[in-house]
């Protein structure tokens, strides 16, 4: 719900397409209905079977959207995983500038890293350590001409769909210039125990802030266990989920 809301705060915006899991289509209703998210602009769609499938869904669902709405000829999806919660809304206006002002054919949201990058074919060896102002942590959210990425989509085998699990490989690869928008600390995924541990601190402290981009030092023991990790979450798991709907 916070995800959504990012982008039902966006201007300009025609609706939103929700790619799911078809058994939690009903769920996701009744979230919209008990945060009064009116569902007018909203449609939801079967999620695929991979990640890139369900980029397609989505993708497909604006053109259908597009269609009931007039059937515009350029239709820009900003496409973003509901598990990055805290994104800024001033990333998610970037990628549409960005897409809008023609320099690129799609846009991708990423951060340099702080850490040294060791690439390694088989994950026993070490085979090279790139040079880390050239290496950037890609985030999401992604901006697409819709018709354009599907266009590109119909030129694959079924096999080559399961190369990709984004469409920033996909344009490299055919060619196309992606543009990178920068992106924010706070826009991290929430994947492991640890990472429902610093969202809930940064929830409870007021850190996260619906706007700017201020970047906040978050003090998280360099000590804890995976144990106390495991813990922690157990007991806070309940809690988050009710705070990152609110």
């Amino acid at each position: 719900m916070r995800t959504l809301k990012k982008f039902l705060s966006l201007d300009g915006l025609s609706g939103v397409v929700l790619a799911m899991h078809r058994d939690w289509h009903d769920y996701t209703v009744d979230l919209l209905d008990k945060y009064g998210v009116s569902r007018d602009v909203i449609t939801i769609v079967d999620g695929g079977a991979t990640r890139f499938e369900s980029l397609i869904c989505l993708a497909n669902g604006c053109v259908a959207m597009s269609e009931k709405l007039g059937g515009a000829e350029r239709i820009i999806m900003v496409n973003h995983d509901c598990a990055r919660p805290f994104v800024p809304q001033t990333v998610l206006e970037a990628n549409v500038k960005a897409l809008e002002s023609g320099e690129f054919d799609m846009v991708t949201t990423s951060m340099p890293t702080i850490d040294t990058v060791l690439i390694s074919k088989n994950g026993k060896v070490g085979d090279v350590v790139p040079e880390r102002s050239t290496v950037f942590l890609d985030q999401g959210p992604q901006t697409v001409n819709v018709r354009h990425f599907l266009s590109l989509v119909n030129t694959l085998s079924s096999e080559e769909r399961e190369h990709y699990m984004e469409a920033g490989r996909l344009y490299m690869e055919k060619g196309f210039k992606v543009g990178i928008v920068p992106g924010d600390r706070l826009n991290f995924k929430l994947t492991t125990p640890f990472d429902l541990a610093v969202a809930e601190r940064l929830i409870e402290d007021g850190t996260i802030q619906e706007t700017g981009n201020k970047i906040p030092v978050v003090d998280i023991r360099s000590d804890v266990t995976a144990d106390e990790i495991a813990n922690l979450s157990a007991n806070i798991v309940a809690r988050w989920r009710k705070r990152l709907c609110q």
